[in-house]
């Protein structure tokens, strides 16, 4: 029951706004004012006490009042801004409490800290984007390696339900990051958080977050541009931890216990290495093969979006070419972003095969796939090998019997001159021809 969950609904404290930016890597991080510590209420009765409005650049009103209701099993309370109903107070408590068991429990993450000494708060609000985050409160002065403190913000018109359950499962798990690697690039934590908090609820994932990643394959896979976008992006390390992980949300759980940072006192921005990408780099490096690298993993990715629900958009949707063909990319894709183009075996002649050559940019390193498509599945995954710092590279697909297109992706797998860096923000993308004849 909902009743059971709350210790009390009482007095609440100081809110911070919903419309805050979240704290990054490449921006000023530690300033976020920690929320005023409530009261702590017993009992089981109901009561107000003035606090200030939520609206960001109004005066705080005396007479708005705030509820508060605590759980009698985790360290966590949830204050409900004024005229909020006490049953979407206690159905946020049930949620919280919920995610909290899936996440630090059964997952292992972290418990996040508190900005001050008590329970996690977890404002509900107006307007949060995506329904549910956590903000960054403050640095742990005194921990060996970074650790921030935060409170969460959830918006209180999300449904009670797979809506509220997944809107505080994502605070939960972003309050856990804040906790572990607080130095993750905003991209890679929205990510990582959604794809802990879809392990955590049995919600099925929101499809307009993934037709939104997947409507734009050339961007990189971790660009804080798009928050629905960043939420789509989970799809990467759901696949990462599907493929290489030894349990659900083990490899994410690796990636923040082997990216610790260590910032000065002193300083305006969390430390910039190591970054996850950096541990994936050498942690799955031979995981294909002898001698392979995370960009052939980059590049098996890619080819994995190929087929996923929904599938990537192609650049080019051709039919069999009865003559050479040359295409550009119409969007040149970005370090990590990938181009796709789609070829029909409509009309092709008995036995024929297909031919691509592919050329790209100087100073842009490549990686090229062909994926045999059969019913809407992958039928035969084809890596084409070429050297690191190539700009060109040839394949022939044969044996196409019973196949219905081939879907040709290449990987833009990053700069010739530095590994990928996620806190960069503004990547350098790279064009490429392509020409297709069959043979």
């Amino acid at each position: 029951m909902l009743g059971a969950a709350a210790l009390a609904i009482v007095v609440a404290a100081t809110p911070p706004s919903a419309g805050g930016q979240e704290a990054s890597a490449a921006s000023p991080s530690f300033d976020g004012a920690a929320p005023a510590s409530p009261d702590r209420g017993t009992g089981s009765s109901v009561a107000t006490a003035p606090g200030p409005t939520v609206d960001e650049g109004q005066p705080p009103s005396e007479t708005a009042r705030w509820a508060r209701a605590c759980s009698q099993h985790h360290p966590l309370c949830v204050h409900a801004a004024p005229a909020t109903a006490d049953a979407i107070t206690l159905a946020a408590l049930d949620a919280a409490d919920r995610a909290w068991d899936a996440l630090t429990g059964v997952l292992g993450l972290p418990p996040p800290d508190a900005p001050v000494a008590g329970p996690w708060p977890v404002y509900l609000v107006d307007g949060v984007e995506g329904a549910g985050t956590a903000r960054l409160a403050g640095r742990d002065p005194l921990a060996r390696f970074d650790r921030g403190s935060s409170f969460a913000l959830v918006d209180r018109g999300t449904s009670p339900g797979c809506p509220l359950d997944l809107a505080l499962a994502r605070a939960v798990a972003r309050g856990s990051l804040w906790r572990a690697a607080p130095a993750t690039d905003p991209g890679s934590a929205r990510a990582e958080s959604e794809m802990l908090a879809r392990l955590a609820v049995a919600c099925a994932p929101d499809d307009d977050d993934a037709a939104a990643f997947q409507s734009e394959p050339e961007r990189t896979v971790v660009d804080p541009t798009s928050p629905a976008f960043d939420r789509g992006a989970s799809m990467l390390f759901e696949w990462l931890d599907a493929t290489y992980g030894t349990q659900p949300g083990a490899l994410v759980l690796g990636l923040w216990a082997l990216a610790p940072t260590r910032t000065p006192a002193a300083a305006w921005r969390w430390s910039g290495r190591p970054t996850g990408f950096d541990v994936l780099r050498a942690s799955l490096a031979g995981a294909l093969w002898t001698g392979s690298t995370f960009d052939d993993v980059l590049a098996a990715f890619s080819a994995a979006r190929a087929t996923a629900t929904p599938p990537a958009r192609p650049a080019w949707h051709v039919p069999w070419p009865d003559h050479p063909r040359r295409f550009l990319s119409p969007v040149p894709p970005a370090p990590t972003g990938a181009s796709y183009v789609l070829v029909d075996m409509a009309g092709r002649p008995a036995g024929a095969a297909l031919h691509a050559e592919a050329q790209w940019e100087d100073y842009g390193r490549m990686r090229w796939t062909a994926v045999k498509l059969a019913h809407g599945r992958a039928a035969a995954v084809l890596p084409v090998t070429s050297p690191d710092l190539a700009t060109h590279a040839s394949m022939t697909v044969d044996l196409l019997d019973g196949i219905d297109a081939v879907m040709i992706v290449g990987t833009n797998v990053g700069s010739t001159e530095h590994p990928f860096d996620p806190d960069q923000g503004v990547w350098e993308p790279h064009g490429w021809l392509l020409t297709i004849e069959g043979e």
